[in-house]
């Protein structure tokens, strides 16, 4: 079961100045969408605005946001938050978690959604899992991708102590 999130007005601040400034910087630097995404326009600048969203309501579940938003630019294979978590946000409840063809088999991917500005927690998985023939995808033409379903990753809820383990060590 997902757990439902509430950025609190700071934390959705926080998100808008980040997805303006990631906005900013990749038009600056004309980067490319990843996998083909938008580039620029209405349409870039939601993608950051959900990305970020995702982001920061993962590092407020785990009481990480002062670790949040550390990169001032993309830096390609970077994990989102300590101690290796790429959080993969979704704009629909009913979207599975996609995880690149290139993507490090080492990271730690998690789903959220937001839809009509509700946030879903779904759950987790290493990338090396979601890395499997029968997850292959191309929802959209020219984008491939895994898919692995919801039901495969594991509850949202066994993140923290995930967390927990890897500082500790």
């Amino acid at each position: 079961m997902p757990i439902v999130w509430q950025l609190t007005e700071d934390e959705k601040q926080a998100v808008r100045a980040e997805a303006r400034r990631r906005q900013e910087a990749n038009a600056k630097k004309k980067l490319k969408g990843r996998n083909n995404g938008p580039e620029t326009g209405d349409e870039a600048l939601r993608v950051h605005l959900v990305g970020a969203a995702g982001e920061m309501a993962i590092a407020s579940f785990l009481g990480l946001k002062e670790r949040v938003f550390g990169d001032i630019e993309a830096v390609r294979h970077s994990c989102d938050l300590p101690p290796d978590i790429d959080v993969k946000t979704r704009s629909r409840h009913y979207y599975d978690l996609l995880c690149q063809f290139d993507e490090l088999p080492s990271k730690t991917l998690v789903l959220v959604t937001i839809e009509n500005k509700t946030i879903l927690l779904h759950g987790w998985t290493k990338a090396k899992e979601a890395m499997r023939k029968e997850f292959k995808r191309e929802y959209v033409t020219g984008r491939p991708c895994y898919c692995m379903p919801k039901h495969e990753l594991r509850p949202i809820q066994s993140l923290q102590q995930y967390v927990d383990d890897a500082f500790l060590f």
